[in-house]
């Protein structure tokens, strides 16, 4: 493994430390310090946006921009039935009911039908692919509201335009699995709309308290040594992106015949959080799941000194993963499945019975890489 982090971080985090007064930026200051304020413009120009509101998750920045949306009393959201929990769980937090749409069979991102009523929407650009961005400027014709969900997608853009500056407004996670962090955990809001960015920051910081505001807010601030992390690492992105590019290009064209790798457009460029593969059973004349547990057992080496996850039994490091990916549909997750739709999204279904997510590009040497390509092409020789 490559690190991920050095001293440029730690020296930056330690600074803050050993400069600040106090250790929250925002104890007398609504917007948080100016190293934090430095930190979201950054951030939002990278994605060619003029704001950014910082937040402590993703999971947060999703609940701040429905509330800002104007999310409230049963207002329908549609969403995508493949995504994270987060997605559909913070609609409901919200006060909002999840309407569950199907997938692009090649994208896998939302494949939204105009005859929907919801006037938010969230589409998620998963694994690193972005949504269809004449999709999304449809929807905006339309008077809907988008708040894109960039969380595995930074830095991904589609007709050369950035994700986050699609829609109304974009969020982003730094959690430790992401392409940087703050940390280990953190989110972000970007917009080009001031009056949205103004509310945001309101329901991020007690706006009922300090703005006199007429709803509730809440403390959703990001840490000034967060802040400082996350700075140096933005100064990374653009060099994280090339190498995770280079080694998913060299992975697709090395990949056993019974592993598809994504289908990805000439007019995008992915940002590769996962390689979203397909398993062809037939090929391979044993299920997927089988087939995952002789991988497993033939990549011992590179697991052995792996941590037991009590996350339902999987591991989350970055780097090292090869899984089934998401297991089940978001209509089918049982808190969920009151708001089933009428009708199964058939590509998400399908989706969940093939895909096959490699995660062997990110913070891996050449060697390292050829080797678990290698054990690849060794276990699909050994099923036949």
């Amino acid at each position: 493994m490559t690190k991920r982090f050095g001293k440029d971080e730690i020296n930056a985090v330690i600074k803050t430390i050993n400069k600040a007064s106090l250790l929250s930026g925002y104890t007398n200051k609504f917007l948080g310090s100016e190293l934090l304020q430095k930190f979201e413009k950054e951030f939002a120009r990278f994605h060619n946006c003029k704001y950014g509101i910082s937040v402590n998750s993703g999971t947060s920045a999703l609940f701040v921009s429905q509330l800002a949306a104007g999310v409230k009393n049963n207002t329908k959201v549609a969403v995508p039935s493949i995504t994270f929990t987060s997605t559909t769980s913070q609609v409901i937090a919200s006060g909002g009911i999840p309407d569950f749409t199907d997938i692009d069979p090649e994208s896998y991102c939302m494949d939204f039908d105009f005859k929907n009523n919801a006037k938010i929407v969230i589409p998620v650009h998963l694994l690193g692919h972005p949504c269809n961005y004449d999709m999304i400027k449809k929807m905006k014709e339309h008077k809907i509201f988008v708040i894109e969900d960039c969380a595995q997608a930074m830095g991904a853009k589609q007709k050369n335009k950035m994700v986050g500056s699609m829609g109304d407004c974009g969020i982003f996670s730094f959690q430790e699995t992401k392409h940087i962090t703050t940390l280990g955990e953190g989110g972000i809001i970007v917009t080009n709309n001031e009056e949205f960015a103004e509310k945001c920051r309101s329901i991020r910081n007690h706006g009922e308290y300090y703005k006199d505001d007429n709803n509730v807010g809440f403390n959703f601030r990001l840490t000034d040594a967060q802040a400082a992390f996350g700075l140096v690492q933005l100064k990374r992105l653009p060099n994280i992106l090339k190498s995770f590019r280079k080694n998913a290009s060299y992975i697709m064209k090395n990949l056993p015949e019974i592993i598809s790798p994504p289908v990805i457009p000439k007019n995008i460029d992915h940002s590769f959080l996962i390689l979203g593969c397909k398993y062809d059973k037939k090929k391979a004349g044993i299920s997927r799941e089988k087939f995952l547990e002789k991988l497993t057992k033939n990549r011992k080496k590179f697991l052995v000194n792996e941590q037991i996850s009590d996350i339902k039994g999987l591991n989350f490091r970055p780097g090292k993963i090869i899984s089934v990916g998401y297991k089940t549909t978001q209509y089918n997750i049982p808190f969920y499945r009151k708001y089933r739709p009428k009708n199964k999204a058939l590509n998400a279904e399908d989706f969940i019975k093939n895909s096959f997510f490699l995660d062997i590009h990110r913070w891996r040497t050449q060697t390292e890489i050829d080797e678990e390509l290698k054990i690849l092409h060794i276990t699909s020789q050994q099923i036949k």
